[in-house]
């Protein structure tokens, strides 16, 4: 996932995933010196939510003596997510749809703009398994070829993204965090209550208790998934977005469709 002499972009949300990628991050690379590690937050705009986390996210970044980076809705896409929120169509798709593709893309222009040769997510198993089990109910499954590009496989345009703590459940997060002391925010986003996410995380955590080890079956399972993909003869192009110029598998990409059904 990493070389030697990279410049490493840390996806930082105050909370505890990204909390415990940071810090191991950090005593990994004190081992590289000709390593660069930038922590970066993008604030969304949710008010009483997000000031909290991204207090917990400088008091970890002060603590590892490094220097945190933010960049927010607001400036990016002239919009707040509470201000995407309340204009967005009633029927539209929900806050947490709108908020994960806005992220996507913040998070890609900080990480050129920081320049970046690889940017690093803190989704820990239980997201993982959460995810790719979204995407086959809702009939999505080649989506999971597209969320599981490695390094090497990085389409022009788009900062390399790795996921280092992908096999680490939940709970051995916390209980490092935990036991460590490390500062973050665990208050759940205001907006995450109707997520669909919710019932496919209840569901599977069903499983995990009743049949251990199904969170990491489900993660073989993606893997196996995009192996195939990959070997079949359907070809997976990207094109460039109309718009904002940014690679896109369609015509005009998500991130902007959603701006334009705001503004209108």
């Amino acid at each position: 996932m990493f070389r030697e002499d990279d410049r490493i972009v840390v996806a930082i949300s105050g909370g505890k995933d990204s909390a415990v990628l940071l810090h191991i991050l950090h005593h990994i690379e004190y081992a590289f010196p000709d390593s660069t590690i930038i922590p970066v937050t993008i604030d969304e705009g949710i008010q009483g939510y997000r000031n909290k986390a991204l207090e917990s996210a400088e008091s970890l970044t002060r603590s590892l003596g490094l220097s945190l980076q933010i960049f927010s809705f607001q400036n990016l896409f002239d919009y707040t997510l509470d201000e995407i929120v309340r204009l967005k169509p009633s029927k539209s798709v929900g806050a947490c749809s709108y908020c994960g593709v806005l992220r996507r893309r913040a998070l890609n222009i900080a990480a050129k703009e920081l320049g970046a040769d690889v940017l690093a997510i803190g989704h820990n198993l239980d997201d993982e398994a959460q995810t790719v089990l979204m995407n086959i109910l809702r009939g999505d499954s080649s989506r999971i070829v597209r969320t599981n590009v490695s390094r090497e496989d990085s389409i022009p345009g788009l900062v390399p993204r790795v996921k280092p703590i992908t096999e680490l459940s939940e709970r051995d997060i916390v209980a490092y965090a935990y036991y460590l002391h490390l500062p973050y925010h665990n208050v759940p986003c205001p907006y995450a209550e109707a997520a669909y996410r919710n019932d496919v995380r209840d569901f599977l955590n069903e499983m995990e208790y009743r049949r251990p080890g199904t969170l990491l079956a489900t993660i073989r399972s993606s893997e196996a998934i995009t192996e195939a993909f990959k070997q079949s003869l359907q070809k997976w192009s990207f094109t460039t977005c109309e718009r904002c110029k940014t690679p896109s598998p369609s015509r005009i990409c998500k991130a902007c469709e959603m701006l334009e059904t705001i503004r209108r």
